[in-house]
């Protein structure tokens, strides 16, 4: 199949996929901020149709072959946002400078753009006078809402991945959402199409959850800015990278596919 038409048949899965793969990791901690813990914790969410699923994991092959080839970083090294950000793990012996880093991250979020059919992202902010709950427990509510309301509008189903860790209040939550949770209006829904028990996947092993981290992290800086030294790196900008992908329906606050909790 040729490029043009491996690249038309994944924008028709796109449009109507026949069931997704919600790949999920987190940026941040959910620590209270008065004993060191973050201000934000952030849930990236990367969609992946099952539709030509082995063709959207080729594109981001092909995006890390390319970066194997220009930069020397292997195509089984893990790049998370922390790594790139700070050149540490498998970066740490390489001494890549920031723009080198930042060309890195901005070829894995393009080629996430093109795999993927779908991005958001859920923020908690810590610091805000009116939080208030368990930092995990909403941001997964709030994911695994949209996740349904997703599921309900394109009519299939969405099997939810995410990075190792917490996986068994992840598991438990996930099952009690997807019989009974509430509806903005206060009244009982179920939410059958988010099939199965979550995936655990060990993100060192796969890409499609290394660009969910990529992309918390990205969400992150577009709510919180950094500094000069990250900006050069990862600045504000680095999420609109993931535009034409983002699923702006998850907020009716912003344009560009970010829940904040509180508002």
């Amino acid at each position: 199949m040729s490029v043009i038409s491996t690249f038309g048949a994944l924008q028709a899965s796109d449009r109507s996929p026949s069931a997704e793969f919600a790949y999920i990791d987190e940026s941040g901690d959910v620590g209270p901020t008065t004993k060191g813990g973050t201000r934000t914790f952030t849930l990236g969410c990367v969609l992946v149709p099952l539709d030509q699923w082995t063709d959207r994991l080729g594109i981001l092959t092909e995006a890390r072959r390319d970066i194997r080839r220009i930069y020397g970083v292997r195509l089984r090294d893990e790049l998370k946002a922390n790594y790139l950000i700070r050149g540490r793990g498998p970066l740490s012996e390489m001494r890549l400078g920031d723009g080198q880093r930042r060309d890195i991250y901005q070829r894995l979020l393009r080629a996430t753009a093109v795999a993927a059919s779908g991005t958001f992202a859920v923020i908690i902010d810590k610091e805000h006078g009116r939080y208030a709950g368990d930092a995990h427990e909403r941001a997964w509510e709030y994911l695994f809402q949209r996740l349904r309301m997703r599921s309900r509008t394109q009519r299939h189903p969405i099997i939810v991945v995410h990075d190792d860790g917490e996986n068994a209040a992840v598991r438990k939550h996930h099952r009690r959402f997807r019989r009974h949770s509430w509806a903005p209006g206060g009244h009982s829904v179920d939410a059958p199409l988010l099939v199965e028990d979550p995936v655990v996947r060990d993100s060192a092993l796969s890409y499609f959850v290394q660009s969910a981290d990529l992309a918390a992290y990205a969400a992150f800086r577009r709510f919180q800015p950094p500094g000069r030294k990250v900006a050069s790196v990862c600045n504000e900008r680095m999420w609109s990278e993931l535009a034409g992908i983002h699923r702006i329906e998850v907020s009716r606050s912003n344009t560009h596919g970010i829940v904040v909790y509180p508002t």
